[in-house]
């Protein structure tokens, strides 16, 4: 692929990757998130995406909806701890349509009263929901111990007191501290020269003053471990153990991403399915999970299981993690973990939407875009003593959070 990247005057960056197809895509990428938010703003991040549906000074809600959808395109959007992302999916000849239709939504959405109140509600609904799902539920609460104390930590969706406190007002000062031109990617997808793409974006953000981001993400404070059982009267238990771990901005993560692949990933020959699920049959689901902030990341085991058998499923996990940090894996494991994972990267490459989304992130959290076999080279190069080194460092037990609901 022909990857394009460029700095505007107003400060946005712009990403093109020249593909061929009759489907193109098309969004921003923006660095705000729950981590931006100050405490009587929980839930504003989330909160704003829906906002950018509601209306620019171009287009009414219901204008955004069809400007997609009567040339058969979708829109989506999302909101992380650290980002917020709006894109669509579309026909390569709509692109001046689409690209218009993107970039008022991120920068013209008007706020109104009356739609930031409906869609507060919505969102109230929305947290209901994720409520009455424990196995989501206790993700979040798992980070809030982790991060304890940190903006990282809180909820995406949200505070339901402050959220039923919120004005135009106030979410407009969030909007405006936040989605600065420094801190947005513009991406674009598709069978196009880069002089289009450029000439596009040029014309549509001519007169766009330049503004930089006034404040810095708050720091984290120092780890500490944390044991807690929570009462939620689930048929089963819910359990997770895990630590901070490596941030993307560490040359660490890729051993820990072959590392966690190898433990918990998503093939079912990994370790944890092997000798909880396939061997003993102790649990229907159980994954590692490992995500990556700025200055942080995010280790995990998920499961759940019958109550009278919880001990035992952590003591084979803690016996697991112990022999990844006691001895090297042998060469045949570490060959065959990263011919499925570059195998698993390869075919998730694929799919163009995920892919797209994914390297614009990367464009907007480090200024430069990996290339497959810069990626590929970094994987092959761990070592067994670096799958060691790494274990020893998350793994070990006296650094492990653990979160209970029973």
């Amino acid at each position: 692929m022909n990857i394009n990247t460029y700095i505007l005057k107003s400060g946005i960056r712009l990403l093109h990757v020249k593909a061929v197809g009759d489907v193109a895509y098309c969004g921003a990428v923006i660095n705000t998130g729950t981590r931006d938010e100050l405490p009587t703003e929980s839930g504003y991040a989330h909160l704003v995406e829906h906002m950018l549906f509601k209306g620019t000074s171009k287009f009414s809600s219901n204008q955004i909806i069809s400007r997609m959808e009567d040339v058969g395109g979708e829109m989506n959007a999302y909101t992380t701890k650290e980002e917020t992302v709006v894109y669509a999916a579309f026909m390569s000849r709509y692109l001046d349509r689409c690209f218009s239709l993107v970039s008022d939504m991120v920068l013209d959405s008007q706020f109104d009263e009356r739609n930031l109140k409906k869609e507060t509600e919505v969102v109230l609904e929305e947290i209901d929901s994720y409520i009455d799902n424990p196995a989501e539920l206790i993700m979040d609460e798992f980070e809030n111990l982790i991060y304890s104390g940190n903006p990282l930590g809180r909820n995406i969706l949200g505070d339901r007191k402050t959220l039923r406190s919120v004005s135009r007002k106030r979410i407009m000062e969030f909007y405006k501290r936040t989605y600065t031109p420094d801190q947005i990617v513009f991406f674009v997808m598709g069978n196009y020269t880069p002089q289009r793409i450029l000439n596009l974006a040029e014309k549509r953000f001519e007169g766009l003053e330049p503004k930089t981001r006034s404040y810095t993400r708050e720091e984290l404070a120092p780890y500490t471990p944390q044991f807690k059982e929570v009462r939620k009267h689930t048929r089963q238990v819910h359990f997770v153990m895990g630590n901070r771990s490596y941030s993307y901005a560490e040359k660490e993560r890729f051993t820990f991403i072959l590392l966690n692949h190898i433990l918990g990933g998503e093939y079912m020959s990994c370790i944890l399915n092997m000798s909880l699920r396939e061997k003993e049959g102790l649990v229907y689901d159980v994954c590692s999970n490992y995500t990556t902030y700025a200055d942080t990341g995010n280790w995990n085991i998920y499961l759940g299981c019958d109550y009278d058998k919880l001990n035992h499923v952590t003591d084979i996990i803690y016996s697991e993690l112990g022999k990844l940090m006691e001895r090297p894996i042998s060469e045949r494991e570490l060959k065959l973990a990263k011919v499925r994972l570059l195998s698993y990267l390869t075919i998730g490459g694929e799919n163009r939407e995920s892919w797209i989304l994914g390297t614009a992130k990367q464009y907007l959290n480090t200024g430069r875009v990996m290339e497959k076999h810069e990626v590929e080279s970094l994987i092959n190069s761990v070592t067994a003593a670096d799958i060691q080194r790494c274990a020893e460092q998350i793994f070990a037990p006296e650094r492990i959070t653990t979160l209970k609901f029973v």
